[in-house]
């Protein structure tokens, strides 16, 4: 179960707080990721986030929803991205808008990435990857969101409950997958929103049964899941692990 929140404006970064001081009550971290060149950046704010248990990503560049225009573009875009990573500390990356190209991506020096989704008909790139699981897209781990954002479920569909959530989690649960949600502290302004993310928390909070990492720590560990899994699977065939061939 893991929570990552999008961080779209000035107001947004000043209720990040809040946000904290809420999921810290229910014995939640999260992630917040920021746009690097949109809004003047509150860096005392970040090291406050990193202090507190919770972690930076890095929120495309812009936020202009320009990111994928052309290739040429995206490459120089992608150095100051980037940048980002470096200066923020960061591991992780989601695209604004979740607009993406797999291939084009492998130029950003990140860790995993938050960009994809298992089913969304509300993006601008809509579909999804059909997956409730992390994978790896070449040297990155993808994490997808499987809970629809809080825009979806505030704006688009009009929800008065975390209903839809709480039924997607339930799903999730049976298939043993990730629920990973994605929300924003400039929406989550809205009282009316407010007050269904705490009863999604709290109601989450009442279950059992789940891990809470941080996204890092998720990618981490699917990273040595797979190591593990390929080194099982040599084992199984007999064959001879390459880093002994080496040594003799």
């Amino acid at each position: 179960f893991i929570l990552t929140h999008d961080i779209e404006t000035d107001e947004g970064q000043s209720y990040v707080r809040n946000v904290i001081e809420l999921e810290e009550s229910f014995g939640f971290h999260s992630s917040f990721n920021f746009v690097p060149e949109r809004y003047e950046l509150d860096y005392k704010l970040m090291q406050e986030i990193r202090e507190r248990g919770f972690e930076i990503g890095v929120h495309g560049l812009k936020h202009d929803g320009k990111l994928f225009d052309s290739y040429s573009k995206f490459m120089d875009r992608s150095l100051r991205i980037n940048h980002y990573f470096s200066k923020f500390n960061s591991a992780g990356f989601r695209s604004p808008l979740m607009m993406r190209n797999p291939i084009w991506m492998q130029a950003l020096e990140m860790d995993y990435d938050l960009s994809f989704f298992d089913t969304d008909p509300y993006e601008p790139i809509p579909g999804g990857v059909m997956s409730i699981w992390p994978f790896f897209i070449g040297h990155f781990v993808e994490l997808p969101y499987t809970l629809p954002q809080d825009s979806t479920i505030f704006l688009v569909l009009c929800e008065n409950s975390p209903q839809i959530w709480l039924q997607k989690v339930d799903f999730i649960e049976h298939n043993h997958g990730m629920a990973l949600i994605n929300t924003h502290p400039d929406y989550l302004r809205d009282g009316k929103l407010w007050n269904i993310y705490i009863d999604f928390l709290q109601k989450m909070k009442d279950r059992d049964g789940y891990w809470q990492p941080l996204p890092k720590q998720a990618a981490m560990w699917w990273r040595r899941r797979s190591a593990t899994s390929r080194r099982a699977s040599c084992w199984r065939k007999g064959c001879t692990a390459p880093t002994t061939a080496r040594r003799r």
